[in-house]
């Protein structure tokens, strides 16, 4: 498949239609006539040779090939972008939108500082996507994200995964109830109320296995997607759970909660990975974002402000 002879317009209505799943709804987003933009992705798939979209009464889906021009027509489509912002402001020396995925507690130690490193940059557009890690994954994987980090992600097709750190997971509990100790056992954490991340938390498969392994039954009274949620259950007295430092911190600093390792014996914690496209290289923008949030860590974990956790 060639893109010698295909300009940025089809390129542009292609992945328009393909970010919407409905022609109609791409035709209005474009301020195209939607025969015109029907030709225009008919004239798009007689000079490629292939089929791009299948065709139902449920909308516009990405064939194969779709998908694999989708990436390299998000990423021209960015370049392209990103040198306008240049050109129209040479003196800046970043410029030029990026979209960073982070998972929800992770967010929650790296966003804010990042978006502040952003911020100096004036001709900079940063977005940051909170999703489970297995959908930034494939996000990534797509073209639809430059870069994210994503916990415990296994090999996948079209993205190159670094491992960053290993970060311990902690039992979390109200304040008051952590008084006096200074870890959990794993057979008392059994005997306690749990409100746990659903399935298919990495969290929860790591301590079903755990429990599992020692032959402990544990009582399950909820199950929570949403770590916020899940907190203000914690801190309600429902019941106890397992999470990162990362999405405790500010309740541990005013005492709220507690979070307390396992005993010695029991090893709690997960991998956190810096992923981008192995197809599409970063634009220089996307890659000073990347440094950013290399340096951010380096300054966490020097400042100790990012508990239990280490390099890889």
């Amino acid at each position: 498949m060639g893109l010698g002879l295909v300009d940025t317009k089809k390129l542009r209505y292609f992945a328009q239609i393909a970010d919407l799943g409905n022609m109609r709804r791409a035709a209005e987003a474009l301020r195209v006539a939607q025969p015109a933009l029907t030709t225009q992705i008919s004239n798009l798939e007689t000079e490629l040779g292939v089929r791009l979209f299948e065709r139902s009464h449920l909308g516009m889906r990405l064939t194969p090939a779709g998908d694999v021009l989708y990436r390299h027509a998000r990423s021209i489509l960015r370049h392209l972008e990103d040198a306008r912002l240049a050109v129209m402001d040479e003196g800046r020396q970043l410029s030029g939108s990026v979209s960073v995925g982070i998972a929800g507690s992770t967010g929650k130690v790296l966003a804010v500082p990042l978006l502040k490193k952003a911020a100096l940059h004036r001709g900079m557009l940063l977005e940051i996507v909170e999703r489970p890690s297995a959908e930034l994954l494939a996000l990534v994987a797509r073209g639809r994200l430059d870069i994210a980090i994503v916990v415990d992600a296994r090999p996948c097709r079209g993205a190159t995964i670094t491992p960053m750190l290993i970060e311990d997971l902690f039992v979390i509990m109200p304040g008051a109830e952590a008084e006096g100790r200074s870890t959990v056992s794993l057979e008392f954490l059994a005997r306690k109320p749990l409100i746990l991340p659903s399935l298919p938390s990495t969290i929860r498969q790591r301590l079903d296995r755990l429990l599992m392994q020692a032959r402990l039954d544990y009582r399950l009274v909820g199950e929570v997607s949403a770590t916020d949620m899940l907190l203000r259950m914690v801190i309600g007295g429902l019941g106890w759970t397992v999470l990162p430092s990362a999405a405790v911190q500010a309740e541990v600093a005013t005492g709220v909660v507690g979070a307390l390792p396992l005993a010695a014996g029991y090893a709690l914690n997960r991998e956190l990975s810096l992923c981008v496209s192995d197809i599409t290289p970063l634009s220089h923008v996307a890659s000073a974002v990347r440094d950013m949030l290399r340096a951010i860590v380096d300054d966490l974990l020097q400042a100790g402000e990012w508990v239990g956790v280490s390099r890889v």
